[in-house]
């Protein structure tokens, strides 16, 4: 059959022309004004209408269709498509049954059609409106980011936009697995964006607690712009009532940067409002200066205990707000530091303040042409803290002058001997009842420390049929440190408010011994074996002239004694242990050995190890012992994530108190993904003695280019 092409050219006037056979159809898109038509035959209805029968084929500028009959109308640059109609327009594609469309816009209507629009957004209606150039409007129908002829999941609603790149919006929408409806909502917004920053509504969550009842979170999120976003989410708890909580993130350069996270629940069951804010912001700020706000606060230690989900934030027993303001330049650094921190204890809540702290420093510089260096420190605080249930505050002004010199003439061997004098004010002091006075107090001391390291001793070892290395590297670096300090009179009546504040006269020995291996082998995509050192450990114990000086020793958490309860002239060897043979290999053991009791005081051990393909484990080992009581503490943690096949992934998460045998947390996860779509279920139990026991249940589906429903189970992280 004889095929005819017409070509119409918009030059003013409309014009047809009729040539000879058709050529194929063009490779690239007409000029702008131009529409080609191919078919197999044509004839003009009436003036300025053609219909085209069998193989339509039509382009105009970036629009192609292709049906079984076209009816063209040029002057309106309309066209009705019936049978077998392909609609393309860029990367947006549609075919139904029948068509009306606009040429020189774009727009029109589809019936009984399905689409794409763009790479991973697939629709279809009864009724499909597009009503710009990435934006359609489908009536009863569906759409879903699965490519399978059958989609896994898709979400059906009377009526949905869809603007490209951009939001989904649906009005009276399910979400169906196959056929089977999991979840409708009368309105659902939520943005689908390649960068995956686009505002709008997130996929809401939703699970079951033994405490709080039938749960629902919803949230939404705001691009502010490419610098900024924020992050709310809505939470309904059935027994407690409605919370609300922000995320706001911002990035404006390397150094300036943050992010703020609060949260407020109206507690209808306990009749109270709780709230939690934390910040971890870090900007530059004019003249050189730099700020950082570390900030996690919450209104009760009860509303962290029973509401928070991470094992780490159930258990914490502090909240802390710390702005610092700085400044470096040449040798000297300037600082303005505000703390504030509460730590609770079994029977009290114990309350610090620095409001605030002034320091000037400077690091050590020579003294002009000789080897000698000179620094200082220097503070004014401002200090305020419990004290018997009243709270009492004073100053502390503090002046740290020294003199050091560092011989480093031997590779193998240094020796640093320093000398520093102390001069410190305090506007209050503490009578010998341990009530504050309105009395200044003077302390001035003097130290003198002297800190040998080396001989260095080395020893190699090749071993080139070694499967690990071709050659091994033995160092052991001893440490020796001897620390006088004169006798700090009025000891007692110092009030006490940190480290700074402890420090009797003393004459100790420290001693240590760093073992280092290494091994020479090939790292990561390095074709030359390079020196790795895969093995750390440390061993140091102190031995103290003045005994007295051992209560106060700041390396350990409480003092050390004989066993008739005298202060002891040893301290508890310390050994610490690292191990990372391989970037998914690491393995940390701490351990203090009590040479009084010749007991174990505490030791813990931490390890991990993450498989290529199967998963990772990770798992820790807590334990300290009362010397004088005999009370011990003993805790287990572990996490693992397994890929139990290529579809499946099991996480398991728990925590376990030996001494009162008690599972404090257990968490059980499962994700089973299939193509474009997963389901997800998590259990966890929290059990804390009288103050939280939960069961929490949650179930969730995601879907591929869509996100999480339900519940967003990631990958459990490492015990820490």
């Amino acid at each position: 059959m004889l095929k005819v092409k017409v070509i119409v050219i918009f030059l003013g006037a409309a014009a047809f022309v009729h040539g000879q056979e058709a050529a194929s159809p063009p490779q690239v898109p007409p000029p702008p004004g131009t529409v080609t038509l191919n078919a197999e035959s044509q004839e003009q209805l009436e003036k300025g209408h053609v219909r085209a029968i069998g193989y339509v084929d039509i382009a105009s500028g970036d629009i192609r269709l292709s049906a079984d009959q076209v009816d063209f109308w040029n002057e309106e640059m309309r066209v009705v498509a019936e049978g077998n109609v392909v609609f393309q327009q860029g990367d947006q594609k549609i075919v139904g049954d029948r068509m009306e469309v606009h040429l020189d816009n774009g727009t029109g209507k589809f019936y009984n059609a399905y689409g794409s629009a763009g790479s991973d957004l697939f629709f279809r209606g009864e009724l499909v409106e597009k009503v710009g150039e990435d934006t359609y409007v489908v009536h009863r129908g569906a759409f879903t980011s699965c490519a399978q002829p059958t989609p896994r999941w898709n979400f059906t609603s009377g009526k949905a936009t869809i603007r490209r790149d951009h939001h989904v919006a649906l009005h009276n929408a399910f979400l169906r697995v196959k056929s089977i409806p999991v979840f409708y909502v009368p309105f659902l917004y939520y943005p689908i964006n390649e960068e995956d920053r686009s505002t709008g509504f997130l996929l809401p969550q939703i699970g079951n607690s033994s405490y709080k009842g039938f749960l629902v979170s919803q949230g939404f999120f705001w691009a502010i712009n490419r610098s900024m976003d924020a992050t709310v989410t809505g939470d309904y708890f059935e027994r407690n009532g409605l919370g609300l909580g922000m995320d706001y993130r911002y990035v404006l350069s390397g150094a300036s940067r943050g992010e703020v996270e609060s949260y407020f629940l109206r507690d209808k069951e306990a009749n109270q409002e709780d709230w939690q804010i934390k910040t971890a912001v870090g900007q530059e700020i004019p003249g050189g200066f730099s700020a950082v706000a570390r900030v996690d606060y919450f209104s009760s230690f009860d509303f962290q205990q029973q509401f928070q989900e991470s094992f780490q934030a159930v258990t914490q027993r502090s909240k802390r707000a710390t702005v610092t303001v700085s400044r470096s330049w040449s040798a000297y650094t300037f600082r303005f530091l505000y703390d504030r921190n509460e730590t609770s204890f079994p029977t009290s809540v114990s309350f610090r303040e620095i409001l605030p702290r002034v320091s000037f420093d400077s690091r050590s510089t020579r003294i002009g042409p000789t080897p000698i260096l000179f620094s200082f420190r220097t503070q004014a605080s401002q200090f305020s803290r419990d004290l018997r249930q009243d709270r009492f505050e004073y100053q502390r002004f503090d002046a740290l002058p020294t003199i050091s010199y560092p011989f480093t003439s031997w590779p193998f061997f240094t020796v640093r001997t320093s000398f520093t004098t102390r001069f410190t004010r305090y506007t209050q002091r503490l009578d010998a009842t341990g009530t504050p006075v309105e009395d200044p107090l003077d302390r001035q001391y003097n130290e003198v420390e002297v800190d040998l390291r080396g001989p260095t001793f080395s020893r190699i070892f090749n071993t080139p049929d070694n499967g690990y290395a071709e050659r091994y590297k033995h160092v052991i670096e001893p440490q020796l440190v001897w620390s006088y300090r004169s006798l700090v009179e009025d000891f007692d009546s110092i009030p006490k408010f940190d480290s700074e504040d402890y420090v009797p006269g003393t004459n100790q020995f420290s001693l240590s011994i760093v073992n280092r291996f290494l091994a020479k082998r090939q790292i990561g995509q390095n074709a030359q074996a390079v020196p790795y050192e895969f093995l750390t450990w440390t061993v140091a114990q102190r031995y103290f002239l003045q005994v007295d000086a051992s209560l106060y020793d700041r390396q350990f958490s409480t003092p050390f004694f004989t066993e008739d309860g005298e202060p002891s002239n040893y301290s508890p060897v310390t050994s610490k242990f690292y191990f990372r043979p391989h970037a998914r290999l690491s393995a940390i053991w701490n351990l203090e050995y009590d040479v009084n009791f010749r007991r174990m005081r505490s030791t813990s051990v931490v390890a991990s190890f993450a498989g290529r393909t199967w998963g990772s484990v990770s798992g820790s080992l807590a334990q300290s012992v009362q010397l004088t009581t005999g009370a011990e503490r003993r805790n287990l943690r572990g996490a693992t994530n397994l890929n139990l096949s290529r579809s499946v992934r099991l996480h398991l998460e728990s925590a376990y108190d030996v001494e009162q045998d008690e599972v404090n947390l257990l968490r059980v996860g499962v994700n089973y993904d299939i193509q474009c779509c997963g389901f997800l279920a998590e259990f966890t139990r929290y059990s804390f003695g009288t103050v939280r026991y939960e069961n929490l249940f949650r179930v969730g589906i995601t879907l591929a280019n869509i996100g999480s429903f339900g519940t967003s189970l990631g990958d459990l992280g490492t015990v820490q």
